[in-house]
């Protein structure tokens, strides 16, 4: 069965009969899913904070890991992943404008590892934040993302 087929049944199952779309995008390091589905089955597949896009983007890599060995399998449904990632990027932005503006260290909570890589990667990119650094550390079984000033 191919990863499309599997999901179309998938979202059948789960009760979505209205008409859907999966778009499949194969970069060198992931394969990214786009699922657009009507605005009032949303909600079902996407979940509370995301939750259930969670777990049908679990399932799905463990049933094409074999099929999809070096790549990262990337489900999204209606762009929320892409808006969620988006504010994640503006809110470590901010945390670092803040770090810089007082001089003090900024920390981010409840982070999976994907983004703390994001935030790891924003921070690193923007030219505008060279005065700032992060970096994660376990503390009390979670791990922390901290923003500072550089040490020179």
């Amino acid at each position: 069965m191919k990863i499309q087929e599997y999901l179309e049944k998938t979202i059948k199952h789960l009760g979505i009969d209205e008409e859907f779309e999966i778009l499949l995008e194969e970069l060198d390091d992931r394969l990214k899913i786009a699922i657009t589905v009507p605005t009032e089955d949303v909600a079902l597949l996407i979940g509370n904070r995301g939750e259930t896009l969670e777990a049908l983007e679990l399932l799905t890599k463990l049933s094409f890991k074999d099929e999809y060995p070096d790549k990262r399998i990337m489900l999204d449904i209606n762009e929320y992943r892409s808006a969620s990632e988006n504010r994640l990027k503006e809110k470590a932005v901010g945390f670092a404008k803040k770090a810089i503006e007082t001089k003090q260290s900024q920390e981010m909570y409840d982070l999976n590892s994907y983004e703390r890589y994001l935030v790891h990667s924003v921070i690193a990119e923007d030219p505008s934040l060279s005065e700032v650094e992060s970096f994660s550390e376990d503390r009390d079984d979670e791990r922390i993302l901290i923003i500072k000033i550089k040490e020179n």
